[in-house]
């Protein structure tokens, strides 16, 4: 890199910019946060996912996270709503982003099964809000750097979600979306259509394109406009198409972080948002390079799924915290045969007897979560018979993106003597060859 490129960099690090675009970006999450907050409880998932199931998957290196009591649940659920609210407003946004992050982030690790990107996108994006409260400097300006590291969080969702469908089963089979279309045919006027294959392959390509493309366009100011209609239509079309929450509301909002910095104050009369508070500009440098590893950390993440044999979509090692959105439909079945070897006794488990039927549907097409429900079941057999000597042998059956059902674990495996970890699971079959319909 020449003297030129060097100081064009740091005369671009010394930038300014309007802070009114970082301060709506605020404003969206903490409302959207409270909403989710308020959500969960008004559904019940508060009882149903968190307080009923005696077991709950844990992430791996988190097995400490332990499920709450019904009044540190809700208390947590209190604590999330209010600090969010706090934080939309702007009070105390280092510290209220903090809480938002801890009580957000401690629910999302009490069970693995519950595991959506999106839970993991805002996290991230809570913790850089940590670092780097969205909030004026006394001239009403951020830098540059700032709001450029919050433009590359929100870009990695849509970036990673495009490279993630360049793949046979988007692009050539139309999968899992032909698969998912077909289902909704029975709705008014649009119903037949989405029955069509053609539809399915249009939007499998359309989908490819939108990820790929969307975040030059929003940056770029001749698409400015055409390119949030788009963002609209496409987040408002797959939220009322499939089930997948709040994740088009967020995403509609923080795409506006890619339009001008200063383009709030055509509708504000007057900015009211306090300035933040002075700190130490190395301490501030520090947190701002602090941010910067958070990103490459999310940029390097995906990328380990390469160290896996065979097909991430399948085996999904290394699949987690990539932001790989949409991109599979499987249906599993999981049955455990238990051997004690001291008697020499031989029966079978059914999860549904201990675990929510959400739990099962997402650990029955999951090796990791499969092999720790064997762990936990051979651990707590052994309490509950002293002397005994489990072993735990699973039957799963699997049908993967259209294709006929596969067994995915080896059934001579003893999985109660697996060990959790991030080295390659041999147990784990092949996934079928066969080609979706």
């Amino acid at each position: 890199m020449g003297p030129g490129c060097c100081e064009r960099a740091r005369a671009w690090s010394r930038q300014r910019v309007d802070a009114s675009s970082l301060v709506i970006l605020r404003v969206f999450v903490g409302l959207l946060v409270c909403v989710s907050a308020l959500r969960f409880v008004a559904r019940g998932w508060v009882d149903e996912l968190l307080l009923a199931p005696s077991f709950h998957f844990h992430y791996w290196g988190f097995a400490w996270v332990q499920a709450p009591t019904p009044t540190l649940a809700y208390g947590l659920f209190a604590v999330l709503a209010a600090a969010s609210l706090a934080f939309a407003a702007g009070l105390r946004p280092r510290l209220s982003a903090l809480t938002c992050l801890l009580a957000f982030t401690y629910i999302e690790l009490i069970d693995l099964s519950y595991y959506l990107n999106h839970y993991y996108f805002i996290s991230c994006l809570l913790a850089t809000f940590v670092l780097l409260p969205p909030v004026p400097d006394e001239d009403a300006r951020v830098s540059q750097i700032q709001l450029t590291l919050v433009r590359v969080q929100v870009g990695l969702v849509y970036l990673y979600a495009g490279i993630a469908k360049i793949g046979a089963d988007w692009l050539v089979y139309a999968q899992p979306l032909k698969t998912w279309l077909a289902r909704r045919a029975d709705l008014p006027l649009v119903g037949a259509w989405l029955d069509e294959a053609w539809l399915a392959h249009l939007a499998s390509w359309s989908g490819l394109g939108f990820d790929l493309l969307v975040v030059p366009a929003l940056l770029w100011r001749p698409t400015r406009a055409y390119a949030y209609v788009a963002v609209v239509g496409f987040h408002v079309i797959t939220g009322l198409l499939f089930p997948i929450g709040m994740f088009p509301w967020f995403m509609i909002g923080c795409a506006t972080i890619m339009f001008a910095p200063d383009w709030p104050r055509r509708f504000m009369a007057r900015d009211r948002t306090p300035a933040s508070t002075p700190i130490d500009p190395r301490l501030k440098q520090a947190l701002t390079w602090a941010a910067g590893a958070l990103l490459l950390v999310q940029i390097a993440l995906p990328w380990r799924s390469l160290l896996y044999p065979g097909s991430s979509l399948w085996h999904e090692q290394g699949f987690r915290f990539g932001y790989r959105v949409m991109l599979i439909e499987k249906v599993g079945f999981a049955e455990f045969r238990v051997h004690d070897r001291a008697t020499g006794r031989r029966w079978k488990l059914d999860p549904h007897a201990e675990l929510s039927p959400l739990q099962v549907k997402m650990m029955s097409t999951q090796p990791d979560l499969i092999a720790q429900y064997a762990r936990h079941l051979a651990a707590r057999l052994e309490r509950e018979m002293p002397g005994s000597a489990i072993e735990i042998r699973a039957d799963v059956f699997v049908a993967f993106n259209g294709r006929p059902h596969h067994r995915l674990i080896d059934p001579n495996t003893d999985l109660a003597a697996t060990r959790e970890g991030l080295a390659a699971k041999p147990w784990i079959l092949p996934a079928p060859t066969t080609h979706p319909p």
